[in-house]
């Protein structure tokens, strides 16, 4: 509920819970560097929020690591919600800057893992993990 909260009703108190109780534990502690994986620019202006940036942000603040906003995500793409996996198509990002080694990627909701594939492999090898607020089963 907390991440339907901040996705779709920009409720960024909401993000602030996720991160403090339920993702700053998981941040490991070599980590270098945190990448939210941004939501597409349309649905980021639709919404009012960007989750992954609003919990990275918030991660930062708990971690003291700092926030690179270096993948770039395409201005439009499919909806994935309520989507089967054989309809899901891999989101489109770029690469702006240099990717800190020892980087962790920050997501809202682990469904089946392509965004999060698809981000790591355009960052390449500096990123050594990932967090996310919840996993969808």
């Amino acid at each position: 509920m907390l991440v339907h909260r901040l996705k779709y009703e920009a409720v960024v108190s909401a993000g602030r819970l996720l991160a403090d109780e339920g993702m700053a534990h998981l941040v490991p502690p070599d980590a270098t560097a945190l990448i939210p994986i941004p939501r597409i620019r349309w649905r980021a202006i639709r919404y009012g929020v960007d989750p992954a940036a609003q919990l990275a942000a918030r991660l930062g603040v708990l971690s003291g690591l700092p926030v690179v906003e270096t993948l770039v995500p395409a201005l439009y793409g499919r909806r994935h919600a309520g989507r089967v996996v054989s309809q899901r198509v891999a989101p489109a990002f770029t690469v702006a800057g240099d990717v800190p080694s020892g980087s962790i990627l920050i997501d809202d909701v682990l469904t089946t893992g392509i965004t999060l594939e698809t981000a790591a492999t355009a960052l390449g090898a500096p990123v050594v993990a990932a967090v996310t607020a919840t996993v969808s089963v």
